[in-house]
């Protein structure tokens, strides 16, 4: 039986929707990502990342070891957003050793702040929304293209059994039979006798 245009696009869909969800997928990530960075510079316009260079050994043991991220001050170096140079103690980990490179926030005047939020709602949002909706188009190909082959095929076969089902079931032997009287013959059915 050769397939019809509509079998032959149910057999492509079925075949890049893979590929499909894939891209979807990455594109989740992508967009996901770049909202949560644009949460980020929305939620703080005025702060910059940058490095801090410590300048001596931090203690091995924190002030206060039960905090959640226990620190310790210790004095550092850093570049402000005007290029300036600036000195001052910052809180970094138990026994961080002399010369270490540690990430910093800080605002316009070059003071260091804490982190601005992080943007993971938005980019987790965006994300999942992404990747519904492009799982809900694939989705909804696969099962409307699968439908109209289905239908097709049904009605294919809808032909085929009319015409194969007389000379199956011995009606159409039956029927030329039947008019080969004269008139009025070939109303007769086939099983009922004749009186």
């Amino acid at each position: 039986m050769e397939r019809t245009g509509i079998e032959r696009a149910a057999a492509v869909v079925r075949r890049v929707a893979p590929v499909a969800a894939l891209v979807v997928l990455v594109a989740a990530v992508l967009l996901g990502n770049a909202a949560g960075a644009r949460a980020v510079s929305r939620a703080a316009p005025d702060l910059r990342r940058t490095e801090a260079t410590t300048i001596g050994s931090a203690p091995l043991r924190a002030p206060d070891e039960n905090a959640l991220v226990p620190q310790v001050p210790v004095q550092a170096v850093w570049l402000a957003p005007d290029g300036t140079s600036r000195l001052g103690p910052l809180g970094v980990a138990p026994g961080t050793p002399a010369g270490r490179t540690v990430p910093i926030w800080v605002d316009t005047a070059g003071r260091p702040v804490l982190p601005p939020v992080t943007g993971t709602a938005e980019a987790v949002l965006v994300g999942a929304l992404t990747a519904l909706l492009g799982g809900a188009v694939i989705a909804a190909s696969l099962g409307l293209t699968a439908l109209a082959a289905a239908r097709q095929r049904s009605r294919r076969l809808a032909v085929e059994w009319a015409a194969t089902e007389p000379l199956w079931s011995g009606r159409a032997v039956a029927d030329i039979t039947d008019g080969a009287g004269g008139p009025g013959e070939g109303k007769r059915r086939r099983g009922r006798r004749e009186p």
